[in-house]
């Protein structure tokens, strides 16, 4: 048992390669579709390389997958008895999958499914209520990224 991102020692492990920081700065993840995919591969790549890029010479590919979801909003009433049927809040839900290969051998390393909820005030005002579903939507992208590198790590601890 040790700490998922320590330095092995060689005579525990056998080998500085079984380093999961450095095998996790070998992965390529795939071209987004859409924005919401960008926000999370791009949060992933900082996490993966410490800020580095994509690597030059993949070992590892990363297929992902992410679908942005609004939930529905709250209707709350307030003191003053506001009837508007304005909503008040919402949720944004967010769903990552990925596929982990490695490219040496085409043998699937890792694969899951994870999600994330970042919840948001809507105001009375158009804009201000777009704005806080954007601003949900980029929290929830970085708290999947984060989640996304956790359990990569884990597959590649495994191998």
């Amino acid at each position: 048992m040790r700490p998922l991102y320590s330095t092995p020692s060689p005579t525990v492990t056998g080998s500085v390669n079984d380093n999961i920081r450095s095998r996790l700065a070998t992965i390529s993840i795939n071209q987004p579709g859409d924005r919401v995919t960008q926000e999370v591969r791009n949060n992933l790549i900082f996490l993966f390389a410490g800020g580095a890029g994509q690597p030059a010479s993949p070992a590892y590919s990363l297929t992902l997958s992410v679908a942005s979801r609004d939930l529905s909003l709250l209707l709350v009433q307030n003191a003053t008895n506001d009837k508007s049927g304005q909503p008040t809040a919402g949720s944004m839900r967010m769903t990552g999958s990925y596929t982990l290969t490695r490219l040496s051998d085409g043998k699937v390393v890792g694969s899951g499914t994870r999600i994330v909820t970042a919840d948001y005030d809507a105001p009375r005002q158009r804009y201000a209520v777009l704005r806080a579903q954007r601003d949900a939507n980029n929290r929830a992208a970085r708290e999947l990224a984060e989640t996304l590198n956790l359990a990569v790590a884990q597959d590649l601890s495994k191998t």
